[in-house]
């Protein structure tokens, strides 16, 4: 019998393979379905970490102030304040998204004002003898 079923074989063989390949990977008779995992923590709010110098030197005492701002680009909460330390550093908590804060450093001993939305200001700025690094980090 080598003639009509021959390739009624050929076709059949694969598609039993391809049937009975899943019950090789089922699990067998009696193991325990696995516990689901809770749902994860919300991670916690990021925080601006901010760190300025002038002239190549820590800058201590620059005052940072992050200002929440609604759609229309008023001011809708309170503002988070805090001046650099000694080495020039501030980490800050961010009240709402990047994109809807407004950034302002000052320096009041030596005139400066700058003052930006957040979005536009991460990363390394330079501005004369100043220079800014802004980044998010975990609190």
């Amino acid at each position: 019998m080598v003639g009509p079923w021959t390739p009624m074989a050929t076709l059949l063989l694969p598609l039993l393979l391809f049937l009975a390949w899943p019950l090789s990977l089922a699990q067998p008779p009696g193991t325990p379905v696995p516990k689901p995992k809770p749902p994860e923590e919300p991670f916690a709010a990021p925080a601006l970490r901010v760190e300025a110098s002038f002239g190549g030197k820590p800058a201590p005492g620059i005052l940072v102030i992050l200002q929440p701002l609604a759609p229309n680009r008023l001011p809708s909460a309170p503002s988070v304040l805090r001046v650099t330390d000694g080495e020039g550093r501030v980490s800050l908590p961010l009240p709402a998204p990047p994109e809807r804060l407004l950034l302002s450093l000052q320096d009041r001993e030596r005139g400066l004002r700058l003052q930006m939305p957040l979005a536009y200001a991460l990363g390394t700025l330079s501005l004369g003898p100043y220079r800014f690094s802004l980044s998010l980090s975990p609190p």
